[in-house]
């Protein structure tokens, strides 16, 4: 009776996720407390006047910095383990006194698998007690890695907080190949409540993004760099005086890779071996409306013109690659409302800021639906108000200074931990003011912001 077994996978799945992890469905004020940190130890904040978290940074050895060799990378997608070190240290969030540390980090290049999770670990118990104190759970990495946390499955660090840009709640499934398998196989939903129904506990290896404990932060690209002039092409209306009112006459943006492995001879025969590429979302929109009135679909980069079309379309599409993808970044920071299209992947920030405000998810069942959605959004005038909340939020998906705030953001979803299960973050984009739940108003067009 297959029927009557998934019908009690799917309802012990629900109950599940109710329990144990907050539905990517859920808003973010409920998603970002479902899982308390109240939970894992953190002490509560004794004095809220000075700049909190107090954070002490372990400075390792070079062999965990061989990024060194390559020099500065933090304006490349995987540059925030550089870049964000250097933000840390500008700020009164830093600390060298462990005793007055609420959280430690550890300043090492964890790109890949390539570094050693459970030496790293051994090393940082032999420099005190810290780590051993709450089993890592005060402890942040910054992981630029595709993959994320998914890279990462040791029940050593599990409990550690991951910065990183892949917030897929199960790790992927394998390339599915149907000369072997079964497409039931391949299904993610059908195998979550298998696995929910016949093993009940989680292990490391189950989780990619922990909710409530890991962050999915904005990565370090498209963003101009001082120092490289290649980098001064990133252009953003925000900033650059010649995309500001220009006409967005685009409906819906995109160009890029669409079938990974399309003029490969071997994929013709398998054509399923690089379906999973951007789990099926860049291809899906493609298929149904590259033809479509108003529509920019294009499976080639536009570098030229990129960001011109990204200035002057309405909505632009934000889908993942294999793994995380930066196109939610570049589109709000050109004030493009994001087309979130990522089934079971949350995007950066999803669970501390109000994304309904000035982004749209679409799960991947309802994109044939997707012009009606879209046009549906202009006409209720929820579209024009998600480009005037813009003017405030990009701020937040950008990293460097002198605009940048999404450092603040990192620091104002600590802070609301220390103060407890209660505390939320909210966000007015009207005064463009961040609260990171003590009544506080941080102002986020005051350039002088410097700690929260």
């Amino acid at each position: 009776m297959p029927w009557l077994l998934l019908t009690i996978a799917a309802h012990v799945i629900f109950f599940y996720i109710q329990i144990h992890a907050s539905s990517s469905s859920l808003e973010r004020s409920d998603l970002s407390h479902h899982l308390s940190t109240t939970s894992i130890g953190h002490r509560r904040l004794d004095n809220v006047n000075s700049p909190r978290p107090r954070i002490y940074i372990y400075e390792m050895p070079d062999k965990y910095h061989d990024w060194k060799k390559f020099g500065d990378v933090s304006d490349s997608f995987y540059g925030l383990d550089q870049l964000f070190v250097q933000l840390l240290k500008a700020s009164p969030h830093w600390t060298n006194n462990t005793e007055e540390a609420d959280y430690f980090y550890v300043d090492a290049w964890m790109y890949w698998p390539q570094q050693d999770m459970v030496t790293l670990i051994k090393e940082l118990k032999a420099r005190g007690p810290w780590w051993d104190r709450k089993g890592g759970a005060d402890h942040i990495f910054v992981i630029t890695a595709d993959p994320g946390r998914c890279h990462y499955p040791q029940v050593e660090s599990f409990k550690a907080i991951f910065l990183h840009h892949f917030g897929k709640l199960r790790p992927p499934l394998n390339r599915c190949d149907l000369d072997v398998a079964w497409g039931a196989q391949c299904d993610d939903e059908m195998v979550a409540a298998e696995a929910a129904l016949f093993r009940r506990t989680l292990s490391p290896r189950d989780m990619c993004h922990i909710p409530g404990q890991d962050m999915v932060v904005p990565p370090t690209c498209y963003e101009p760099h001082p120092a490289k002039e290649h980098t001064q092409k990133f252009l953003t209306p925000y900033i650059n005086k010649e995309l500001q009112g220009v006409n967005r006459s685009t409906l819906l943006f995109y160009s890029g890779k669409i079938d990974l492995d399309a003029d490969k001879e071997w994929a013709k025969t398998r054509p399923w071996v690089d379906a999973g590429y951007s789990f099926g979302a860049r291809q899906t929109v493609y298929r149904m409306f590259k033809n479509y009135s108003g529509f920019s679909i294009l499976d080639h980069h536009t570098h030229d013109s990129y960001w011109h079309r990204l200035s002057t379309s309405v909505y632009c599409l934000a889908a993942a690659g294999w793994g995380w993808g930066g196109r939610m970044k570049v589109s709000v920071t050109r004030g493009c409302i994001p087309v979130i299209i990522q089934d079971g992947i949350l995007v950066e920030f999803e669970e501390q800021l109000p994304m309904k405000e000035y982004a749209i998810r679409v799960p991947l069942w309802m994109v044939h639906k997707l012009p009606d959605i879209l046009h549906t959004f202009i006409k209720s005038r929820r579209a024009a108000k998600m480009q005037e909340a813009m003017k405030c939020t990009w701020k937040l998906h950008w990293w460097r200074r002198p605009e940048g705030r999404a450092f603040e953001v990192v620091m104002c979803e600590l802070k609301r931990r220390l103060l407890g299960k209660d505390a939320k973050i909210s966000l007015n984009t009207d005064t463009c003011a961040l609260d990171c739940g003590d009544g506080k108003q941080i102002m986020l067009n005051d350039i002088s912001v410097n700690g929260v």
